[in-house]
C-alpha cells in the first residue's frame, strides 16, 4: 500500500498518535526552565550564545535530531549604558537634584539578583538630555492625545508621562513624538499589575502581582526584522539604511510605579476623566497643564544613554525529515532572548518546546517519522522587534510560501492556567481539538477543552463555544501567518482575569522580577500548565504532520469576513462620510456572500476525493495556496492593526484609510474617498479570485478550468508529475516530484 494513504502513521484523518501525549513529564519541563532563567540573556550578548549553544548540542547529541544549523543575521541591536545608566530626575528651581528614579528593580528575593542583570530601558529610544514639564496622558493612545487637544492641553515641547497598557509602547512613543513631545516616561500602574493592593503581601515574592520597583522593559521600534534592511534579509554584503522610519526621535525610559508616584506627586492642573486615573497611591492623576502648589519651579529631566550596535545574531534550526513529503514543513518555534531572566516570556515556551523535540526524538529513534518535515525554531532577538524570525521569513519566502504547512509559536506560553490561543482563519477547529487532548492542569476534568469551557462560561447565562482569536502581531508568528500566508497559532495560557479583574498582560512581564522563582514556587508549582501547553503543540504539529490531507477548515475564513465586514458597516465613518460620498460597500458584501458558498461546497466534497497519491497531493496543495491569495505585501484581510501592532483586524487596509479621516480638509477627503473605492474594488477582486471552483483533482484536469487554483498535468519520461497552481504561474515551470530532495532548505 502506497505511505499515502496507508494506515499507522500516516492516518488521513487525525495523524495523531494519542500515547505520544503521555509521555510529557512536568519535571523535564521545570529543569529546562531552570537551565534557560538561570542568568539574563539579552539577545546576542554572552548568555544567550551559551543557551545557543547548550540547544545546539542537546538537540544533536541527546534528541538526536536529522540535522541542526545555525543561520546568522547581521542586525542592529539597542543596549543600555552600563556605567552610566539612564535617569529621570526632579530638579527644584535652583536645578538640584530632589529625586533620582532606579535604574533597576530592588532584589526582593534570591533569584532576583545577579552582578550583569539589564538595567531599566526602552530599545531603540535614542540617547538625549531633555528636561521640561510633564503632561499626563493616560495610555498614550490616539483618543487620548486627541482628548487632550479638545480641552486645549498641549504636548508639544513637553515630556508625556503614560501608563503602560492597550497599545504596543512603540505606538505610545510615536504617537507623542507626532505631536511634537520631547521625551516620554512610561510606568506600569498599580491598576494594571497590582489589582489586590501594593502591600508587600499582595506583591512578587508573595503573589504574581508587580511590586513598586519593577520596572518594564521593552523595545520601541515600530516595524519587523532588521530596522536597517527593511523587506530584505541582512545577509552579509547586503545593502543597509543609514537611518530607518520606525526607529524612535526622541528619548524614553521605563519606570516603576513607586518612582512614576514622585513624579505624578509635583503635577497640577485639570483632573483627568474618571477613566483615566490609576492607582497609584496619594496622587490625583492630574493632567500638569499648570504647577501644583509649591512646585511652581521644578522641572524633570530625562537623560537617556542608549547605544546602537550592529552584532551577529543567530537562530538554531533543527529537523526531523519527513517520510512521504519531506519538502513540506510544520514547524514549532518561539525565541530565545529575554529582557532579564525570561521565566515566562520567552523560556515557558522554550523549555516545553525542549520537551516535546525530546519526545518526538526519542519516538524517532524508534523508527518512526512523521509524514511531512518537522522543524523546530529557536529565534534571536525576537524582543527588538522578531528580527531573528523575520531575517529568516524574508531570506526563505518563497520555499515557506511554497512549502509550509503549518507553524505553533510559543512564546509566553504558561503565565496562568487559562487559554487565549490565537490562530489563523482556518485552524480554529484544529487548535480546539488540540486542547480536547491536552490534560486539565487542575486535574477537575477530563481534558483541557472541558476545564475551558466551564470557566469560559462561568459569567454567561447562554452556554457558548470557547472562542480562538485572530492573530495579533507581537511574536514570531508575524512573519509566517502575515507575508508568507502559513496558517499559524500563537498558542498561550494566560492569568485567570475572571479571578484578578482588571489584569491585562502578566504583571511581571519584562521585569527583573520574572524568575524561576516566580514560575517554580507561584504560576505553576506542579508545572502541569507546562505539560498541558507541551500536549496541545505534540498534538497540532502532528495533526499538521500526519494527516493525509492537510487539516484546514475554509469554511472559517469566510465567517470571519463578515464578521469584520459588519464592523465596517456599522462604523459611523461608512455611514456619516463614505456613504453619502458615493462609496458602495455591496459588491464586497456580494462577494464574500459567493465566497462564503463556494467554501461550503469545496469543504463537503473534500471526503468524497480519490485518496491516490497524486490526487492527495493535488488536493493539499490546493488547500495550501488557497492561504496565499490574499497576499500582497502582506495580508490584506487578516492583519495586525497599524496603530497597535497588539491587535489585530479584518481589512486591515480599509481600516487604515479610515483612520482620522474626519479631520481630512475637503480636498484631502476627496481624494480619501477614491483611494477606499479603489480598494474595495480590489477587495472584491481578491475575493472573486479565492472563490474555489468544483474542481475534480483528477490529473488531466483542463488547464483553463474556472477558479483561481487548476490542476496541470506535465508528463515526462520518468515521471507523471501532478502539482496544482495558480493560473499566474506559467506551465513550463519544472514541477517538484514528492521526494524532492534531502536537503530541507
Amino acid at each position: 500500500m502506497n505511505k499515502l494513504t496507508e494506515d499507522g502513521f500516516h492516518k488521513k484523518k487525525d495523524g495523531l498518535i494519542p500515547e505520544m501525549l503521555d509521555k510529557v513529564k512536568p519535571d523535564n519541563i521545570r529543569q529546562f526552565l531552570r537551565m534557560l532563567t538561570k542568568e539574563p540573556h539579552l539577545a546576542a550578548l554572552e548568555r544567550d550564545k551559551e543557551l545557543l549553544t547548550w540547544m545546539e548540542k542537546t538537540w544533536t547529541k541527546d534528541f538526536e535530531l536529522d540535522k541542526v544549523d545555525k543561520v546568522t543575521y547581521d542586525v542592529l541591536l539597542s543596549y543600555p549604558n552600563r556605567t552610566n545608566p539612564n535617569k529621570i530626575r526632579i530638579l527644584n528651581e535652583q536645578g538640584e537634584v530632589v529625586f533620582e528614579s532606579r535604574h533597576m528593580e530592588t532584589p526582593l528575593h534570591e533569584d532576583d539578583q545577579h552582578p550583569n542583570f539589564i538595567h531599566a530601558f526602552n530599545a531603540y529610544a535614542p540617547a538625549g538630555d531633555v528636561t521640561g514639564d510633564l503632561v499626563y496622558v493616560n495610555y498614550g493612545r490616539v483618543e487620548d492625545l486627541q482628548y487632550l487637544e479638545k480641552i486645549g492641553v498641549s504636548i508639544e515641547g513637553k515630556i508625556c508621562i503614560s501608563r503602560y497598557g492597550k497599545i504596543y509602547r512603540g505606538n505610545r512613543l510615536k504617537n507623542c513624538q507626532d505631536k511634537g513631545a520631547k521625551g516620554v516616561i512610561m510606568f506600569s500602574d498599580p491598576a494594571d499589575v497590582a489589582v489586590q493592593g501594593t502591600k508587600p503581601e499582595n506583591v512578587y515574592p508573595n503573589s504574581i502581582f508587580l511590586p513598586g520597583t519593577g520596572i518594564q522593559r521593552g523595545s520601541t521600534y515600530i516595524g519587523s526584522g532588521d530596522p536597517f534592511s527593511p523587506g530584505w534579509p541582512s545577509v552579509p554584503h547586503s545593502y543597509r539604511l543609514k537611518e530607518s522610519e520606525g526607529l524612535p526621535k526622541i528619548p524614553s525610559q521605563p519606570i516603576g510605579y513607586d518612582d512614576a508616584k514622585k513624579l505624578l506627586e509635583i503635577m497640577g492642573g485639570q483632573d483627568p476623566p474618571e477613566e483615566w486615573k490609576g492607582k497609584v497611591e496619594g496622587v490625583s492623576y492630574k493632567l500638569g497643564d499648570a504647577k501644583k502648589t509649591g512646585y511652581e519651579g521644578h522641572k524633570v529631566r530625562l537623560t537617556v544613554n542608549n547605544f546602537l550596535r550592529t552584532v551577529p545574531d543567530t537562530n538554531l534550526i533543527g529537523y526531523i525529515k519527513g517520510e512521504v513529503e519531506p519538502d513540506r514543513y510544520v514547524i514549532l518555534s518561539n525565541h530565545r532572548d529575554a529582557w532579564g531572566y525570561g521565566s515566562v516570556d520567552p523560556s515557558s515556551g522554550t523549555a516545553q518546546m525542549m520537551e516535546v523535540v525530546r519526545n518526538l526524538g526519542a519516538l524517532k529513534k524508534k523508527g518512526w517519522r512523521p509524514r511531512r518535515t518537522i522543524i523546530f525554531c529557536s529565534w534571536g532577538s525576537e524582543e527588538y522587534g522578531l528580527i531573528g524570525s523575520t531575517e529568516f521569513v524574508t531570506d526563505k519566502i518563497h520555499k515557506l510560501k511554497d512549502r509550509a504547512v503549518g507553524l505553533v509559536n510559543t512564546d509566553v506560553c504558561v503565565s496562568g492556567p487559562i487559554a487565549k490561543p490565537g490562530a489563523s482563519p482556518g485552524i480554529h477547529g484544529l487548535v480546539l481539538d488540540a486542547l480536547k487532548a491536552a490534560s486539565d492542569p487542575t486535574g477537575s476534568e477530563s481534558n483541557y477543552y472541558d476545564f475551558w469551557t466551564k470557566w469560559w462560561n462561568s459569567d454567561k447565562e447562554r452556554h457558548e463555544v470557547p472562542k480562538v482569536k485572530l492573530l495579533t502581531s507581537g511574536s514570531d508568528h508575524d512573519g509566517f501567518a502575515f507575508s508568507a500566508g502559513v496558517p499559524s497559532v500563537d498558542l498561550k495560557f494566560k492569568d485567570d482575569t475572571k479571578k484578578y479583574k482588571g489584569v491585562g498582560q502578566y504583571p511581571m512581564y519584562h521585569t527583573g522580577y520574572e524568575t524561576f522563582y516566580l514560575m517554580n514556587n507561584i504560576i505553576d508549582p506542579d508545572f502541569h500548565i507546562h505539560r498541558t501547553c507541551a500536549q496541545t503543540s505534540i498534538h497540532l504539529l502532528l495533526r499538521f504532520a500526519d494527516s493525509a490531507v492537510v487539516p484546514y477548515d475554509l469554511d472559517e475564513i469566510p465567517v470571519e469576513m463578515e464578521k469584520g465586514f459588519k464592523e465596517i458597516m456599522q462604523s459611523n465613518v461608512t455611514n456619516d462620510i463614505l456613504i453619502p460620498a458615493g462609496v458602495t460597500f455591496k459588491y464586497v458584501r456580494a462577494a464574500i456572500n459567493d465566497f462564503k458558498i463556494r467554501c461550503h461546497e469545496f469543504m463537503s466534497n473534500i471526503e468524497t476525493r480519490s485518496s491516490s497519491p497524486y490526487d492527495l497531493r493535488a488536493l493539499n496543495d490546493q488547500l495550501m495556496y488557497f492561504q496565499k491569495v490574499f497576499l500582497k505585501e502582506q495580508d490584506v484581510i487578516f492583519a495586525p492593526a497599524t496603530f497597535n501592532k497588539y491587535g489585530s483586524s479584518v481589512f486591515p487596509v480599509l481600516r487604515d484609510y479610515y483612520h482620522e479621516i474626519d479631520k481630512l480638509t475637503e480636498e484631502e477627503l476627496k481624494n480619501r474617498v477614491e483611494e477606499i473605492k479603489r480598494h474595495l474594488s480590489d477587495l472584491m477582486i481578491y475575493i472573486q479570485m479565492a472563490s474555489i471552483s468544483k474542481i475534480d483533482f483528477c490529473p488531466g484536469q483542463d488547464p483553463h478550468a474556472s477558479g483561481i487554483f487548476t490542476t496541470i498535468r506535465n508528463r515526462t519520461k520518468t515521471h507523471d508529475l501532478v502539482r496544482v497552481l495558480p493560473l499566474k504561474c506559467c506551465p513550463e515551470v519544472d514541477w517538484d516530484v514528492l521526494n524532492v530532495t534531502d536537503k530541507v532548505w
